[in-house]
């Protein structure tokens, strides 16, 4: 098990004595669940609001928003990834609510990031507008890239090891 393991198991408190009972582990995961989700969705919706509406003050907060709710879905994909499950792999990422997610994300974090630049950078936006507009489509391509070729990646080594248990071969042997 690796640090990363143990230090999340420590967080979550996952050797309690509690989740011994297997339907109670079950509602709290389900519960747990809910839980990010409403973190994710609150979060996003309140940093991509705050800039717009409480001027730098807010985008300070968004900001600080944005760095939260980024740093604890790499935690959470993390755990997953790191006891066997990549979501990347095992979702589809063509669905509304991914893509309306992705947007708050983006009106939230670079949105503030902007309205910083903007405010602190001298009163002339023009040239930094349009380094977004370029940086942002070449970001999100390379993300998308990114992410179909790891699914392809992984559809490969299952269609290897189906293969090789088809031949009777254990590859971890």
């Amino acid at each position: 098990m690796s640090a990363f393991v143990r230090a999340a198991r420590f967080v979550g408190d996952l050797d309690d004595e509690f989740y011994a009972d297997e339907l109670r582990r079950d509602i709290w995961n389900e519960a747990s669940a809910v839980g990010f989700q409403s973190f994710l969705w609150i979060g996003s919706i309140a940093g991509a609001v705050l800039p717009f509406a409480a001027g730098v003050t807010g985008a300070w907060v968004a900001l600080g928003v944005f760095l939260v709710l980024t740093s604890v879905s790499f935690v959470v994909l993390g755990y997953a990834k790191a006891r066997g499950i990549d979501m990347y792999a095992s979702q589809k990422l063509r669905r509304a609510r991914l893509v309306f997610a992705g947007l708050l994300l983006f009106v939230c974090g670079p949105g503030a990031a902007l309205r910083l630049l903007a405010h602190y950078g001298g009163g002339n936006p023009g040239p930094m507008l349009i380094g977004a507009a370029i940086a942002a489509p070449v970001g999100f391509a390379a993300g998308v890239i990114g992410i179909k070729n790891r699914q392809r990646q992984v559809r490969e080594a299952e269609r290897a090891a189906e293969e090789a248990e088809l031949l009777g071969f254990d590859p971890n042997k």
